[in-house]
């Protein structure tokens, strides 16, 4: 069993802060649509952002394990929030990665390593909103 933490305070109206593990400590309060100041991170963005750094460390853990050349990779993630019947709830997750590989040989794999991030991703299958994930390779 492995086991993740984090701590999180706020003293009268400041805004809250958490401390995670080798990030000192990072100012959090709510999202501009609910009513929330820039310059701090929020919960809602910090979810999407869980589900897209998880998807992309688990694509380069199967990457290096097939010793596919990923120059670079970058991603765009849109968490859909809607008013259901339980109230506010993330229903959709998308995201959306172009690739740039070393190798012109290796883009056939791509594909593959996609479908393992997607099936391998600690965080999107500890979710109940559905996740789609799709991957591109720059030309």
């Amino acid at each position: 069993m492995e086991l993740f933490e984090n701590q999180l305070i706020r003293v009268g109206h400041e805004t809250g802060t958490t401390r995670m593990s080798g990030t000192g400590e990072i100012q959090v309060g709510p999202p501009l649509t609910y009513g929330g100041t820039t310059g701090t991170l929020n919960p809602e963005e910090l979810f999407v952002a869980s589900i897209n750094s998880c998807i992309m460390l688990v694509f380069y853990h199967f990457a290096n394990q097939r010793k596919v050349d990923v120059m670079r990779y970058d991603s765009v993630a849109k968490g859909k929030v809607e008013k259901t019947q339980n109230g506010l709830r993330f229903t959709q997750v998308h995201v959306e990665a172009t690739v740039s590989l070393a190798g012109a040989g290796q883009t056939e794999q791509v594909a593959k390593l996609a479908e393992l991030a997607e099936k391998y991703c600690l965080v999107s299958n500890s979710v109940s909103c559905p996740i789609e994930y799709s991957v591109q390779i720059a030309t």
